[in-house]
């Protein structure tokens, strides 16, 4: 079995307990996707990457991911702070990313990326490109910083990052104990705002913005061919592996994990 905690101190401990095991040491820094909780909070199946990951023996993690987080909130202020405090103190193996999922389709910023819809207009005209260019660009910029500052303390490290898949617009947002509705949920309300009413119009704009996520990542992967991996995750999921509009089922995350451990962690085709 394996370890994660989000105890810097816990981690430590474990790493000096289970030395002889030689387990690959990582940080964990992302969003929803690392952090979604179980259906009973503490309890149940597991819920998001790291809860999959964690169940392999050879692993021991620190997750510091907090949902809703924005790369831009992983390499600013006190985040930023902490990460390179984590970076200095401890000698990871890797460093395990998942990031730009908010910043692209998350509820403060999808809206501003759509144009309202006209009867004319073809779904692709309904992309803000200009808006989507300079978001896309931000989360790049980030992106590289974040590479560089944890190369410039650890420049033998591994950094791992995934393009997550394409989500189904829906009315479903979060559910406390996967049954009591708590807010709306991420892209939907702004797609009937903007009078984008087409489901498969509107599955075909999030699949246009997140391809061009994935594309800005295999970029950085090209540009440190030592040091970076990005696993391309997407198309892994099929309509029935989605809890809500966002974040997968256990199944769906377990997916997703099992390719991020084969060819981001190990290193080798699943």
């Amino acid at each position: 079995m394996g370890w994660e905690t989000s105890d810097t101190s816990v981690f430590e401990e474990l790493s000096k307990k289970y030395v002889h095991l030689n387990p690959i040491r990582i940080l964990a820094e992302g969003d929803s996707w690392f952090t979604y909780p179980r259906q009973f909070l503490f309890a149940g199946r597991d819920a998001n990457i790291i809860d999959h990951l964690a169940g392999q023996d050879n692993l021991l993690i620190l997750n510091t991911a907090s949902g809703g987080d924005e790369i831009l909130d992983m390499i600013s202020g006190e985040q930023k702070f902490s990460l390179l405090k984590r970076l200095n103190h401890i000698d990871f193996d890797l460093v395990l990313l998942s990031g730009g999922g908010n910043d692209v389709v998350g509820r403060y910023d999808f809206g501003f990326l759509l144009h309202e819809k006209t009867p004319e207009m073809e779904w692709r005209e309904c992309i803000n490109t200009t808006r989507l260019f300079i978001k896309i660009r931000q989360v790049e910029l980030a992106f590289r910083e974040m590479v560089e500052r944890i190369l410039a303390i650890r420049p033998r490290v591994r950094i791992v990052m995934h393009t997550y898949d394409f989500p189904i617009p829906s009315s479903k947002g979060f559910e406390l104990f996967d049954m009591i509705p708590l807010g709306k949920s991420w892209m939907y309300p702004y797609f009937i705002q903007k009078k984008i009413k087409d489901p498969d119009e509107q599955r075909k704009i999030v699949r246009n913005m997140l391809l061009r996520l994935k594309s800005t990542l295999q970029k950085i992967e090209k540009d440190y061919p030592e040091n970076v991996v990005v696993v391309n995750t997407q198309g892994l999921l099929q309509d029935r592996h989605w809890l809500n509009e966002i974040h997968p089922t256990s199944q769906g995350f377990g997916i997703i994990a099992q390719k991020i451990y084969f060819e981001g962690i190990i290193g080798r085709k699943a």
